[in-house]
């Protein structure tokens, strides 16, 4: 069997163990942090096979700029997506929320998180000041679970490229309402839902 076809069912393997994690949470009243760690869990299982996940099968661009995203699977009604994530020296992406439960995991290279919560009391639109209240370097081996409503940044700080899975509870073309914030000025806006999502 050839690396795709080995990935793919690894992959296939990998998002039924996070169905029914999920499934379980909600009978119990709903996602919580800790059903988010069993899934980063068996994310990080995952990644063991880093064979499944070479570098040069998530190339970036000149007209990708400074990443791009590869969809590696997404079940009916845009459930349960599981992307690679590739970012070359400099990406970065402003302090945002999800809407929806994520998980991120290293694979090749590092990702620099920063966290945040909202210090502003949320009565003016368009307002929304942050406070930095913690930061993670993912890399290999290691990852970060996020709330719908929790915020943060990430930043490829080093010089080379970096390539980690992203998985959601709902698909990112379909986040509509997330929002992205203006550090300096204490704003926030409507944060577009992604689109440039390649197939692999």
């Amino acid at each position: 069997m050839d690396i795709r076809n080995q990935r793919t069912a690894a992959v296939a393997a990998t998002v039924a163990k996070v169905r029914d994690i999920e499934a379980t949470a909600v009978e119990n009243g709903g996602v919580t942090p800790e059903a988010l760690d069993a899934i980063k869990a068996e994310l990080l299982a995952l990644t063991e096979r880093r064979d499944l996940f070479p570098e040069d099968d998530f190339p970036v661009s000149e007209e990708d700029g400074k990443g791009v995203i590869y969809r590696l699977s997404e079940d009916e009604g845009h459930r349960f997506a599981l992307y690679a994530s590739t970012g070359v020296p400099g990406k970065r992406v402003k302090p945002h929320n999800h809407t929806t439960w994520a998980v991120i995991v290293g694979v090749h290279g590092e990702e620099q998180n920063y966290f945040y919560e909202r210090t502003d009391d949320g009565s003016q639109q368009g307002i929304g000041e942050l406070q930095q209240t913690g930061d993670f370097n993912i890399v290999a081996g290691t990852g970060v679970a996020l709330m719908p409503d929790d915020i943060h940044s990430i930043e490829n700080m080093t010089d080379k490229k970096n390539v980690h899975l992203h998985m959601y509870g709902l698909a990112l073309e379909q986040l509509h309402e997330r929002v992205a914030y203006d550090t300096d000025a204490g704003t926030y806006k409507v944060f577009p839902a992604t689109q440039n999502i390649k197939p692999i």
